[in-house]
């Protein structure tokens, strides 16, 4: 099977033609677990990164000897923040009177939560960051994938729920549109819930079963 060089999606799920980049005012940074980078069905990382102008990916366990993030956190530029949940974390409202001249160096974990937790076990620079997570409850858009708990979010819906929320508090400007990141993975999704009908009317699929290659689907539409 041949995959995109780009999104690493399969040339036929190429999602290429619906990532729309736009420049979110802010660094994001995804620290993306070796397992999540292997992704490619649903894994959202790479296409937060290519949505989202000025972000970049790490890929591994451990980050207190990564030189990449190291630098970018001292860098006296950015304000660092790792989007986490905890009763410490700062909401996008507590943040404004705090975030003056200095743009915001926003750290993702990209990985399950079982990932996350040791990523950050394993990282004691990441322990020390302030935290920030969500004013409002939200339920992933994952429908094809099962989520540990309805809150559980994908990489590319936390970005974009807290681009809300950064707008809606005035932290960063809202003369753009966040909606390039939720529009490609909807596209995604609604892709891939298209490839569970079809292998349940050709073959009648079930979960457990072996799944057969889309490419060979399609020969037999």
């Amino acid at each position: 099977m041949s995959f995109c060089p780009v999104c690493f999606k399969s040339k036929a799920s190429c999602l290429c033609e619906y990532i729309k980049p736009f420049d979110s005012q802010i660094k994001f940074v995804l620290l993306m677990h070796p397992k999540e980078a292997r992704q490619m069905r649903t894994g959202t990382g790479r296409l937060t990164k290519l949505t989202l102008l000025n972000s970049e990916v790490i890929i591994g366990e451990e980050f207190s000897n990564n030189e990449r993030l190291k630098e970018l956190l001292a860098d006296n530029q950015y304000f660092p923040l790792l989007l986490y949940p905890g009763v410490d974390a700062y909401t996008a409202k507590e943040l404004k009177p705090l975030v003056t001249d200095k743009k915001l160096l926003i750290i993702v974990i990209d990985g399950t939560w079982f990932l996350a937790n040791k990523m950050i076990r394993l990282s004691p620079n990441l322990k020390e960051l302030n935290k920030i997570s969500f004013t409002s409850g939200y339920r992933s858009q994952f429908k094809f994938k099962h989520q540990p708990q309805e809150e559980c979010l994908s990489t590319i819906e936390s970005c974009y729920y807290l681009i809300k929320e950064l707008q809606e508090s005035e932290v960063i400007s809202s003369s753009f549109s966040p909606e390039p990141l939720m529009e490609v993975f909807n596209r995604m999704v609604d892709f891939q819930l298209e490839c569970e009908q079809l292998r349940h009317t050709l073959i009648g699929y079930k979960r457990d079963t072996v799944r057969i290659p889309l490419e060979e689907l399609k020969q037999k539409l």
